[in-house]
């Protein structure tokens, strides 16, 4: 999977008064009538037990210059300090928006599958929105990576 290119999302939900994100690759849309979209998320990890509790999410997309934000909530930062001096806004469904991402999409869980490892979580689509301008931050042969256009020129 190290040669599929992959744009750089965080994941975050929330669950009561407990909110959480987590760096994702694993999102692909699924549907644009209705707007439904996946995630995939490692089975009895705390973002699991929160989607199941919650019942929904947010991806953001990150931009280019968003590599650090990307190691945070990758696991560099523990779990408890991931939001901390990160600004956000809460979504319609409660779900935290980061609001320096490139654009989002807020989701109610429709749906959870078993995927091996993994539970692929699908959702519905309640609201979207792009906040800046901006290149995506890209994962490829496991490093970040820039859109590039075909004359060599990078993106943005």
């Amino acid at each position: 999977m190290r040669r599929w290119a992959s744009t750089v999302t965080v994941v975050t939900m929330r669950a009561g008064e407990q909110i959480h994100g987590l760096t994702a690759t694993a999102f692909t849309s699924v549907s644009m009538n209705p707007p439904l979209v996946l995630v995939c998320i490692q089975n009895d990890s705390r973002s699991d037990a929160l989607l199941r509790e919650g019942r929904c999410f947010a991806v953001n997309f990150l931009t280019e210059d968003q590599r650090e934000l990307s190691e945070r909530f990758a696991g560099r930062i523990p779990v408890a300090d991931r939001f901390e001096g990160v600004p956000y806004q809460v979504a319609v469904t409660g779900a935290p928006i980061l609001t320096q991402a490139l654009a989002y999409l807020d989701c109610t869980v429709a749906g959870a599958y078993w995927g091996g490892d993994h539970t692929i979580y699908l959702g519905l689509v309640e609201a979207a929105g792009v906040l800046r301008e901006g290149a995506p931050l890209l994962y490829f042969e496991g490093s970040y990576r820039r859109l590039a256009i075909p004359d060599g020129r990078e993106a943005g």
